[in-house]
């Protein structure tokens, strides 16, 4: 058990505890008795329990769902149908629709930077070569989406990277699930690839010529900046509180960094995750992390503590019609209980001051 005693620990001890001077040549020991001056009075008394001290510490924050980027798509037309500024798109599903057309957002981290087709393989190049099937990670992905979306030629598909007859089936049974014109082919008019979903950042008015789009990421992250100080009470991985305009999240911090901040002074970014979304559009929130002063002791109000003449503290413990008084070492003081540690167990009665 911790022992240190500050002197504002002791000070708040010796204000709110009741003195007793037991005389070092009398009943200084555990066993001396303690006589009210009116036997006849109630006493206070209090459980000895075992719990922990923590308290609360509340960090200004902000909402950011980090810096934007342009969904890259070679679609040319009208936009038909578009999603408010916010939607999350997720994989699978429509980023917007263009000439009444879906271009759908499909998970990959390579972008559709060519057209996927099975190639004719008694066909020749220009150079006279004999054409090759395409392969490659982007085919691969192509064909994990496939299977992911339950295109999969019958079971026949293998995500090999290969494009072959299965992988041509699937995508000719993709493309007439959602409207598509049945080629074969796909391209990013169709299919747009991204690592994780996104959160688009513009939107499109429908009638206008679509001029792509702009996202983040789907998820926000609360960042909150501190000094070198501050920043050792939100070590990585301790779990957090969001007040997120009165919408309240657990959360993990989830790194820690020196940045500089917009007035040019070093500062410590701590990035908080929430645990699931957020409603609306706030910028603002209030991180409050936990603090655990001492876990698992056994504990008292600090009333029931008494100091000794000779230094050093004691519980009267009621026993039956005795309060014999117990040394016990005092650690931690917070919130009007102190930590304590000796003879004594827990559900034990002590007399409290009043």
């Amino acid at each position: 058990m911790s022992r240190r005693r500050t002197i504002t620990a002791l000070a708040l001890i010796t204000a709110l505890a009741v003195s007793v001077f037991v005389s070092s040549r009398g009943s200084a020991d555990a066993d001396a008795q303690v006589t009210s001056a009116d036997d006849t009075a109630p006493r206070e008394t209090a459980t000895v329990r075992r719990g922990t001290l923590s308290t609360e510490r509340d960090f200004n924050a902000t909402v950011s769902f980090g810096d934007e980027w342009t969904v890259g798509s070679a679609v040319v037309g009208t936009v038909t149908q578009s999603h408010p500024t916010g939607t999350v798109v997720g994989f699978g599903d429509e980023i917007a629709r263009v000439d009444d057309k879906p271009v759908t957002l499909a998970e990959g981290s390579m972008p559709m930077y060519r057209e996927l087709h099975k190639a004719n393989t008694r066909g020749r190049d220009a150079n006279g070569d004999r054409l090759e099937l395409l392969t490659g990670d982007d085919v691969a992905q192509l064909q994990q989406f496939l299977v992911t979306e339950g295109f999969d030629a019958d079971g026949k598909l293998v995500v090999d990277g290969e494009f072959g007859g299965y992988t041509e089936k699937a995508v000719k049974a993709w493309q007439e699930s959602v409207g598509l014109l049945v080629t074969g082919r796909v391209d990013s008019t169709q299919l747009i690839f991204e690592p994780e979903p996104i959160r688009l950042s513009s939107t499109s008015r429908v009638g206008d010529a679509f001029a792509g789009l702009t996202a983040t990421a789907a998820e926000s992250q609360v960042l909150v900046d501190t000094s070198k100080r501050d920043r050792s009470a939100l070590p990585v991985g301790t779990g957090v509180e969001i007040d997120i305009d009165g919408q309240l999240l657990a959360g993990s911090v989830i790194e820690q960094k020196q940045i500089t901040a917009g007035d040019g002074s070093r500062v410590w970014r701590t990035t908080v995750e929430a645990d699931g979304g957020h409603d609306g559009e706030a910028t603002a929130a209030i991180v409050t992390v936990v603090q655990v002063v001492a876990d698992d002791v056994l504990l008292v109000p600090v009333t029931a503590l008494l100091a000794l003449s000779e230094g050093g503290f004691a519980l009267e413990v009621q026993n039956g019609e005795t309060s014999p008084l117990v040394p016990v070492e005092v650690g931690e003081v917070l919130d009007g209980l102190a930590e304590i540690d000796g003879d004594i167990t827990v559900g034990a009665t002590v007399l409290v001051a009043t």
